[in-house]
């Protein structure tokens, strides 16, 4: 499932798909051919309109065709859009409409006929303010009124049943991205007002035009997929079934996999890697992240800033000086080889090191020195001067509250060897755990001096959330960066479509962003799946593991 910033991203990463061939019965016919899922939580909603979580997102998307389709491009480590539900697209009108032309006879799930007046019903209701959608407010590069809803006669025109052309706005600069959205079916919510969307019986019984239909849902327990023969997609060979299988315990869904009960699992802990390539039924893929862990750091006094908006430095992180004193100080690699098995790779910029073509392999990163921090730390004033073993500059001692979420064990480690490593240049850092909902919602108020969290790269890349100085609308920036070159760099990369002027900014914003070292960046986790090799056509990359699954196939 594409990513798009900032919606999902807060998607964080991750992450990607489960699934396993089950084979229940003891004779095999067609109809066996079938593929469990393993996902550790039920979900909410398959309704496009609001899925907000991984799993929703994933399975909707098989459900609900977007117009265009995405590959990934491994040697660029970018993406690629293909034609889904549009059979063509042309942009006109110097870049500022495209014009898209559907395949023939589409339908839906029900048997109804697809055409473009469901395009444009989708797009209005996705950005009309009484449905609230999860793309509400998304639509910047499209012509809209003060409630931030599409005006749909300036935006489409309808040219024939298969044929609509999109106008974006003068001074925009719209991608394909802008019209990727599921499309839903006009005339099953024509007939609802659009307040009670939310509560629609689609949520739960689906009309889609994807390779597969909901078959049934039993809550807690799984979420069935059928093969749906109206999708252009739809082929006799394909898998019949799918089957999200809920099984909240890692090491059930560990135990099934083993058994065979599972094809495909996602998440796998590091740890469990080398006896999983122990099985002769298994294959393991190991693919490079998105996903990367930090130490926020607050640039900004937090308490001065949530009392009236005033942004100064922070009394311990303020200076970037400090900063790079910590991360000399934390063996990161430690970490990598106890508790990850090796399955990650140092971080040194918030552009992980699939995007190639983005990548600044200039960059190095920060080596372990306690020694050079202590001497970094010593020329900017810190000195235990009253011999108790904490630093103290000015009457304050150097000692902080470090918050992680609790029940993560990784983040308990990581926490463990960053309270020893700082203790031992003589900084004291106190391990707060807090329960997760809570966590994130104080670090996203700024109620913390530093905290232990991870995100997620978007896809297609976005920084502008997380690394923009205007903290308003950077919901992401929770340390309050700031850094007037790396905002113009970004306004730079919101407004280009070049490939290589995108490749010189991204470039030139991780070399700042690593120069300035606003968060302690540690490493990108690297994704495992192990899956059964009785599944062939299987492709596993940042896009996720279930990607295309309609061309799977079942070793007989």
């Amino acid at each position: 499932m594409i990513r798009r910033p900032p919606r999902s991203t807060l998607f964080p990463y991750t992450t990607l798909f489960r699934s396993i061939f089950f084979s229940g019965c003891s004779k095999k016919t067609s109809q066996d051919n079938r593929v469990v899922i393993g996902i550790s939580a039920d979900i909410k909603t398959l309704d496009p309109l609001y899925t907000l979580n991984l799993n929703e997102g994933r399975i909707s998307e098989l459900i609900y065709l977007s117009l265009i389709g995405h590959e990934w491009d491994n040697e660029n480590g970018n993406i690629t859009s293909y034609p889904m539900l549009a059979k063509s697209w042309e942009w006109i009108n110097n870049h500022k409409s495209i014009k898209i032309i559907l395949r023939k006879n589409l339908y839906w799930s029900d048997s109804s006929k697809f055409t473009t007046k469901d395009i444009v019903f989708s797009f209005d209701a996705y950005s009309d303010p009484k449905v609230q959608s999860r793309f509400y407010g998304e639509f910047n590069n499209f012509y809209t009124d003060k409630d931030s809803h599409i005006d749909i006669n300036k935006s489409f025109d309808v040219v024939a049943p298969d044929t609509v052309i999109i106008n974006f706005k003068k001074n925009s600069n719209p991608t394909l991205f802008d019209i990727d959205m599921p499309i839903l079916p006009e005339h099953y919510f024509i007939k609802l007002e659009r307040k009670n969307y939310s509560t629609a019986e689609i949520n739960f019984k689906t009309i889609g035009t994807g390779p597969y239909a909901l078959k049934s849902w039993l809550k807690n327990e799984k979420i069935v997929l059928k093969k749906n023969s109206l999708s252009y997609l739809y082929s006799e060979e394909s898998i019949n079934r799918l089957i999200f299988k809920i099984i909240p315990n890692y090491n059930s869904r560990l135990i099934q996999l083993q058994k065979g009960e599972i094809d495909i699992l996602d998440d796998i802990r590091s740890d469990d890697l080398d006896e999983l390539k122990k099985a002769n039924s298994l294959n393991v893929a190991v693919r490079k992240g998105r996903s990367y862990d930090y130490v926020g750091l607050c640039n900004i006094d937090k308490d001065l800033y949530q009392k009236n908006g005033k942004i100064v430095p922070n009394g311990l992180f303020g200076s970037f000086k400090v900063r790079k004193a910590l991360v000399h100080a934390i063996n990161r690699k430690l970490i990598i080889e106890e508790f990850l098995n090796n399955a990650a790779e140092l971080a040194v910029s918030p552009v992980a090191p699939i995007f190639k073509f983005a990548l600044n392999k200039s960059i190095q990163p920060y080596e372990f020195n306690p020694e050079l921090s202590k001497k970094m730390l010593l020329q900017l004033g810190w000195i235990d001067s009253d011999q108790n073993g904490i630093l103290d500059k000015n009457g304050k001692e150097f000692s902080f509250n470090l918050y992680i979420p609790s029940g993560n064990p990784r983040r308990k480690f990581t926490a463990n060897i960053i309270k020893e490593n700082l203790k031992n240049i003589g900084i004291e850092v106190k391990v707060q755990p807090v329960e997760p909902s809570v966590f994130f919602n104080n670090m996203f108020e700024k109620k913390y001096d530093a905290w232990i969290a991870g995100w997620a790269v978007p896809i297609p890349i976005d920084l502008k959330p997380y690394w923009n100085s205007d903290l308003k609308v950077s919901v992401a920036n929770c340390v309050g960066y700031q850094n007037k070159d790396v905002d113009l760099l970004l306004e730079k990369i919101e407004n280009t479509n070049d490939a290589n002027e995108l490749s010189t900014y991204y470039k030139k914003v991780q070399l700042l962003i690593h120069n300035d070292e606003p968060v302690v960046f540690l490493f990108w986790i690297d994704n495992i799946t192990v899956y059964n090799k009785k599944l062939k056509n299987i492709s596993i990359n940042p896009l996720g593991s279930i990607q295309h699954c309609w061309e799977w196939r079942v070793d007989k």
